[in-house]
């Protein structure tokens, strides 16, 4: 190792350039990364939702749409019809839905959902909703639906500057000189910048991980500057020669920041054994994060540190010290009380966590949701084969008052009329009257010999006229070309149309329902309709939505979390017993950290907030990766205490070494996430940041308080296991 430092420290200059020219590249990587917006993508293969979404696109095509829903207020009769013609001469609009009546109108309220056949996130869809505000903004046009969404900045200017901003303020409290902040966050920014670069080597990445991706990077790796920097200071007192200090420094502090890096590492890729594969593109982008901020610790940070230690001993400051003195010695008095304390907060936690709710779908607060029902849609896909049986399946929905609409091949174009409700759909068409729709039944009724009144679908209706009635001179003469050519557009239309409802091997329904995405009354009617569909069908069916999505994320949850708690902390176990050379040290750390996790989750359970399935499952790869650091760290100043001292005073001591370091970085992490959790406007994402401060709240206090008690009460087996 010491050969290794000195080629860092000699070849430092050359290294930084090489870093910050790198720097620069990423940054103009950075915005050719292919961002994902589509959860369903990281559904897994074994996903009956995933394979109908398949088999449909394959029957079908891809469906590329999105919706905006305009809420005015205060428009008159006249200007309703205005706006509503507005709306429709778009060229981004594909159809635009208001009416006279309730469903629309309520109070001065006044609603537009506008389709567009183009994605959320596309140039197209911006550019609908900057008309749309362009033309209503000023009279307080309130936007809902997923376009709105996609227009929220996700890592808006604001959000960064309160993020670096509180990452500044705590390091100026508790680092040693003013000038040392500096350093760190110009070596976090190049480790920043190489990440979000490089990036580009994925297919794509998720919008969560491209929103937290850089904070988390900064959050979880900053103690590995403060580690390297406080040994260089150390060594400067041996060495008078800052290189040689340096050299001294990597070689001594590179067992400790590695360790730390590993068990975080591990902690992350932890996260690729979920289902649901958003946790491996997040986890394989914060891990790649790690190993680039550990990287450029060795690299880029030693030559800031040298260029600029003139201007860190001339801004040294009093250091922030918390005397703990006392309180370790009531830990160690009283350490088989906390060693008990301990086993009773770990057991209670783990079973007050069952009882909290677990939430799949967080949707923003949106004042159109609030005036007007909410509605979402699902798709049932069936095998043609069922077709005539398909109107069975749903006939309950029809008198569902939460079901506002359904769509499907068996109750529009291959729905069987009579006479009269062909001629009021054809009413004022020329020369589509009643008595010509009439004439028409009859003929196809002496054709068919049909017993009773006649009934026809609409393409039954166009090919009867097409083949039976133009055919035959007579009647053909008495309708005109125009006419003719009307008939086969209403023909060419019908076909693409029922296209678009039922192929050669599957048809699909559009069910629209006011059901909540994610709630158990919407869980309880997916399943019935799941039911019905396997009771009364031949073939398999396949739902499709974003509320079955929720559904089946809530059939697989605790299986999920019970796998990624085994994997993560088994792997974080390993790690910490082949540092220490222990299984003892593992066998208190781990469950140390784990307890502070179920903590939380019991906390949101008592309090009755629920907590976000996702935020539960990378928090606990994250926090039992990052925050075991801290308990790494004190154990190690104990153990090196322990050696020439007795066990209360090596307690002592490794409050002296370790918590200027654990709170720094542990206060980055709560503060940091903490806030952006409370400033981000996607609620899904900013519901992650909150459960990783309030994780990390948990952990760093149960290291911090009880951690010492529970090392003295196993003191006897940790010094018997390192003889």
């Amino acid at each position: 190792m010491k050969r290794t430092a000195a080629f860092l420290v000699n070849r430092r200059r050359i290294l930084l350039a090489f870093f910050l020219a790198l720097a620069a590249v990423s940054l103009v990587l950075a915005g050719r990364v292919t961002i994902n917006y589509d959860l369903t993508e990281y559904l897994p293969e074994d996903s009956r939702m995933k394979q109908g979404m398949q088999l449909m696109e394959g029957e079908f095509g891809p469906a590329v749409s999105s919706d905006l829903r305009v809420m005015l207020t205060g428009l008159s009769e006249e200007e309703k019809a205005e706006a509503l013609q507005w709306f429709s001469g778009l060229e981004q609009v594909a159809s635009v839905a208001w009416e006279p009546g309730e469903g629309y109108n309520r109070g001065e309220y006044t609603l537009y959902e506008i389709t567009t056949e183009y994605d959320s996130h596309s140039a197209e869809a911006s550019a609908l909703y900057r008309a749309v505000h362009g033309k209503y903004g000023g009279a307080g046009a309130v936007t809902g639906g997923s376009i709105h969404e996609a227009n929220v900045p996700l890592l808006p200017l604001y959000i960064i500057i309160v993020a670096v901003g509180l990452v500044l303020l705590i390091l100026l409290m508790t680092c040693n000189s003013w000038f040392e902040p500096v350093i760190f966050l110009v070596n976090i920014g190049i480790a920043v910048a190489v990440n979000l670069g490089t990036n580009v080597l994925f297919a794509s990445i998720s919008e969560y991980t491209n929103s937290i991706v850089g904070i988390m990077q900064l959050v979880l790796s900053m103690d590995y500057s403060i580690i390297l920097l406080n040994r260089y200071t150390q060594e400067k007192e041996k060495n008078p020669d800052n290189p040689a200090a340096m050299k001294a420094a990597i070689a001594a502090a590179f067992p400790a920041v590695a360790g730390s890096s590993l068990t975080t590492f591990a902690g992350l890729l932890c996260m690729a054994f979920m289902r649901f594969r958003l946790g491996a593109d997040m986890g394989f982008a914060l891990a790649k994060g790690v190993v680039v901020s550990l990287v450029c610790i060795f690299t880029v940070l030693p030559s800031l540190i040298l260029m600029s230690d003139r201007w860190i001993e001339k801004t040294r400051k009093k250091n922030l010290h918390i005397p703990m003195k006392a309180y370790s010695r009531f830990a160690v008095r009283g350490r088989f009380a906390y060693f008990l304390l301990f086993l009773a907060l770990f057991a209670g936690a783990f079973f007050l966590k069952n009882n909290t709710e677990i939430q799949y779908m967080l949707e923003m607060n949106n004042p159109v949701d609030a005036a007007f029902e909410k509605r979402h849609s699902l798709v049932l896909l069936y095998e043609t084969k069922d077709s005539s049986r398909i109107g069975e399946v749903l006939a309950p929905l029809e008198k569902d008052d939460k079901v506002t609409g359904m769509t499907g091949y068996f109750n529009t174009i291959g729905k069987a009329y009579r006479a009269e409700e062909i001629a009021e759909m054809f009413s004022g068409t020329a020369p589509m009257d009643a008595n010509m729709v009439s004439m028409l039944f009859q003929m196809y009724a002496a054709k068919t010999g049909s017993a009773g009144e006649p009934v026809m679908t609409l393409p039954e209706l166009i090919s009867f006229i097409q083949e039976d009635v133009l055919a035959n001179p007579f009647y053909a003469a008495m309708i005109n070309e125009e006419t003719k050519q009307q008939i086969a557009g209403a023909g060419d239309m019908i076909r693409e149309n029922a296209a678009k409802l039922e192929g050669g091997h599957y048809g699909r329904v559009i069910i629209t329902t006011v059901y909540p995405e994610d709630s158990p009354e919407t869980r309880d009617f997916i399943r019935m309709l799941s039911e019905r569909s396997e009771s009364l069908l031949q073939g398999h069916t396949w739902l499709i939505g974003t509320s079955v999505m929720n559904d089946e994320m809530a059939k697989t949850f605790n299986d999920e979390l019970n796998r990624i708690t085994i994997f993560s902390a088994v792997a974080i176990f390993f790690v910490v017993a082949l540092t220490f050379r222990s299984l003892i040290i593992p066998l208190i750390l781990v469950p140390t950290v784990q307890c502070g996790i179920y903590l939380t989750m019991s906390f949101a359970g008592l309090t009755g907030s629920g907590m976000y399935y996702l935020a539960i499952l990378m928090v606990q790869c994250i926090l039992i990766g990052a925050t075991i650091d801290y308990g790494i760290l004190y154990t190690s100043y104990y153990l090196e205490y322990r050696r020439h001292a007795g066990c209360s005073e090596a307690i002592c001591s490794a409050y002296d070494g370790a918590l200027h370091t654990i709170l720094t970085s542990a206060l980055i992490m709560i503060l940091a996430a903490g806030a952006l959790g409370f400033v981000f406007a996607n609620p899904a994402i900013g519901e992650i940041c909150l459960t990783i401060s309030r994780g990390a709240i948990s952990a760093t206090l149960l290291i911090i308080l009880i951690l010492p008690g529970v090392l003295a009460a196993a003191d006897r087996f940790i010094t018997r296991e390192r003889r």
